[in-house]
Formats: structure tokens, C-alpha cells, sequence
């Protein structure tokens, strides 16, 4: 008769139980998969991000700027006194500077029935701008010779490694584009040296022509103070001061007043009094802050999602928000500007656009990233 053996049966069960609970027990956490599935989490985020942004915005950069006008004449002048400083506001017609042409100071005045004393005034001011320039000149001639010294001195540091440099290029133990640029900056030195001596040559020029002409002056004065003294009218011309001169020479020979076209604050004088300004160079910049905007540039792929009327987010260097209105759309693309262009790159070309601020209360948030780099972006749904 065969017998079962139940026991034996649910012994082993019951061990089998036992020890699968207690290998289960035993594993130890998954840091690997845990920090595995993390990353990837993390990088799956941050790539719907992108994909979230680049389908559904475009994104450029631009520049705070304010409505600027530089002042300048149509003609040669030289400038006689300014009556703001830069910082200063101005309003419509207020007088930004006096001004007079070479030729009604050495040819108008006292030839044709003025005052003599007015020859008197201008032949003393002449002379200081005369001395002034002859200061400048000097000054020039002397920081170009020690220019001309230092670059001397790399000069012949150059050559004296040319020599060694050649003979290891000879002998394969340097490259021949080390030779090479040795050679370029050999060239370029002596360039840099040739171009301070003509400046040099060109300066030394002016100041004799200046020397000559100071000279034509203070007899040109010394002829006109005799002649007066000889007629008994002006025993005490030596004791005018300088602003009864400047009084007597607004008054006698009418000089020309420069009024101001615009109202806006006065960001920079490029001149100072005595200065020549010729008729191609600024002589001061005025800022209009009301009239501030930004100057946004996006890429040229962007065409069909930018236009007029267009609202955009704007964002600050320090985290600031803000938004804005795409007033005027430049279909002509402009070069980027060097701080947005990438190095080592070709020259891009993108579309600009002017950005004015929704509200007028955001002109004065505006005004104080006045120059700095901001970030802009549309959604294009």
C-alpha cells in the first residue's frame, strides 16, 4: 500500500515561503535606477521646454535707447563759450553756445568802420586760442615720442629673436607660422612707429604755422595799441577784464548765437570753448528721455511671426518685466550690433524693429536701463 506524506510537503512550502520573504527583505534600495530615472526625468523637462519655446516663441535681443541729436554747424566755426553744461536740461530756443567764423575774427573786425577796441579784445583772444592749440601740439609731438620710444624698444626685441627663431624653423623645432607671425608683428611695430613720426612731421607743421601766426597777431595788437594810444582814446584798455572783452565783442560785432531745436538734456559736449568744430563733426548730443524705446533685432527666420502693432515681453538685466508695442518694422535688415554678435561667427545680418513701452507710466522704468542689453520674446499663437 503506498503512503503519502503530507507533512513533508508543507515543510517544504512553508520554507519556500520563509526564505523568499527574507531574500525580499534582505535587497537594498536601487540608488542606481533612482538617480538614472532623475537625470533623464530632468533632461525630458528641460527638452519640452525648448521644444515648448522654440515652437511657440521667438526670442531676440535689444537696446534702451532715447531719441538723440547731435548738434553741428553747416559751416567751419569756432566756438566761443558754451552756456550749459552736459547733464542739463533744455527747453526750445534756449542758447547753447556762441560762435564766430575765422573770418570775422582776422578779417571783419576793425576793417570796415568798428570799434577799435573790439580789435584790441579779439587780437588778446585770439591769442589764447592760438596758445591753446600750440599747448595741444606740443603735447601730441611729446606722447608720440615716447610712443615712438617704447615701440623702438619692442622693435628690437623682435628682431633680435628673429635670427634665433629662423634657425629653429630650420631645424623642424617649431612651426614655420611662429616665424610667420614674428614677422607680421615686426611689420606691424614698424607701421605703428612710421605712422607716430608723420603725425610727427604733420604736428611740427601746424606749430610753426601757429608760432607764425602768433607772431602776425601780437604785432598786429601792438600796431593798433600804438595807433590808439597816439589819438588819446583808450588810456585804460589794459585794464579791462575778460568778460567786459567778451561784453564788448558780443555787442560791437554781433556774434552768432546757437539756440536749441529740440527740448532734452545735454549728454555730452564734444567741444570746448576756443575749439574749432568743422562743419563734418558733432559738437554736442541732446537726448529727448521721453522719447525713450528699445531697438530690437530678431533673426531673419522670424519674418512671417513679427509685425506691427505686435505685443512682446521685455526683459531687464536685473530680472525686471515689462511690455511693449512693436511701433515701426525696418523690412531693410541691419548688421547686429558687436555686443549681441557671436564670436568666431560671420556677420549677421537681422530684422529691426523700434519697441515702445504699453503704458506712459513705464517711461520712467525704461529710462534707467538707458544703453543696457535687454531680452525680448513673442509667442507666436
Amino acid at each position: 500500500m503506498k503512503s503519502l506524506n503530507f507533512k513533508r510537503k508543507d515543510d517544504s512550502y512553508l520554507r519556500y515561503l520563509e526564505e523568499n520573504k527574507r531574500r525580499k527583505a534582505e535587497t537594498p534600495f536601487n540608488w542606481d535606477r533612482f538617480i538614472y530615472l532623475s537625470i533623464l526625468l530632468v533632461f525630458l523637462l528641460f527638452l519640452m521646454k525648448y521644444a515648448y519655446k522654440t515652437m511657440f516663441y521667438i526670442e531676440g535681443n535689444g537696446q534702451v535707447l532715447f531719441e538723440k541729436i547731435d548738434i553741428r554747424h553747416t559751416n567751419d566755426i569756432r566756438i566761443l563759450e558754451f552756456y550749459h553744461k552736459e547733464g542739463e536740461d533744455v527747453k526750445i530756443g534756449d542758447t547753447l553756445f556762441t560762435y564766430f567764423l575765422d573770418d570775422d575774427l582776422f578779417g571783419g573786425i576793425g576793417s570796415g568802420g568798428g570799434s577799435n577796441a573790439v580789435s584790441i579784445s579779439t587780437a588778446g583772444k585770439s591769442n589764447s586760442w592760438i596758445d591753446k592749440e600750440i599747448y595741444v601740439m606740443k603735447k601730441n609731438i611729446s606722447l608720440n615720442n615716447l610712443k615712438i620710444s617704447d615701440y623702438q624698444k619692442i622693435l628690437n626685441s623682435y628682431k633680435s629673436d628673429l635670427t634665433r627663431v629662423q634657425n629653429e624653423v630650420i631645424l623642424d623645432a617649431v612651426s614655420h607660422t611662429n616665424l610667420e607671425n614674428l614677422e607680421y608683428r615686426i611689420e606691424r611695430t614698424e607701421n605703428d612707429i612710421n605712422l607716430f613720426r608723420s603725425q610727427n612731421s604733420i604736428y611740427r607743421k601746424q606749430l610753426s604755422y601757429l608760432n607764425k601766426l602768433k607772431e602776425e597777431e601780437k604785432a598786429k595788437k601792438q600796431n593798433i595799441e600804438i595807433k590808439q594810444n597816439s589819438e588819446g582814446n583808450f588810456a585804460g584798455v589794459g585794464n579791462v577784464n575778460e568778460k567786459d572783452l567778451l561784453a564788448g565783442i558780443n555787442d560791437k560785432q554781433g556774434f552768432n548765437y546757437f539756440t536749441c531745436p529740440i527740448q532734452g538734456n545735454i549728454t555730452r559736449i564734444m567741444k570746448q570753448p576756443f575749439e574749432v568744430a568743422l562743419k563734418t563733426e558733432n559738437i554736442m548730443a541732446l537726448h529727448q528721455p521721453k522719447n525713450v524705446h528699445i531697438r530690437g533685432y530678431f533673426n531673419q527666420e522670424d519674418l512671417s511671426d513679427i509685425h506691427e502693432g505686435d505685443i512682446v515681453d521685455i526683459e531687464f538685466p536685473d530680472g525686471t518685466k515689462s511690455k511693449g508695442r512693436v511701433e515701426r518694422f525696418e523690412f531693410s535688415t541691419r548688421i547686429l550690433p558687436q555686443e549681441f554678435q557671436k564670436k568666431f561667427e560671420p556677420t549677421t545680418r537681422t530684422l529691426a524693429v523700434d519697441i515702445l513701452p504699453l503704458d506712459n507710466k513705464d517711461l520712467d522704468l525704461w529710462k534707467k536701463y538707458f544703453k543696457l542689453s535687454v531680452k525680448i520674446s513673442k509667442r507666436t499663437f
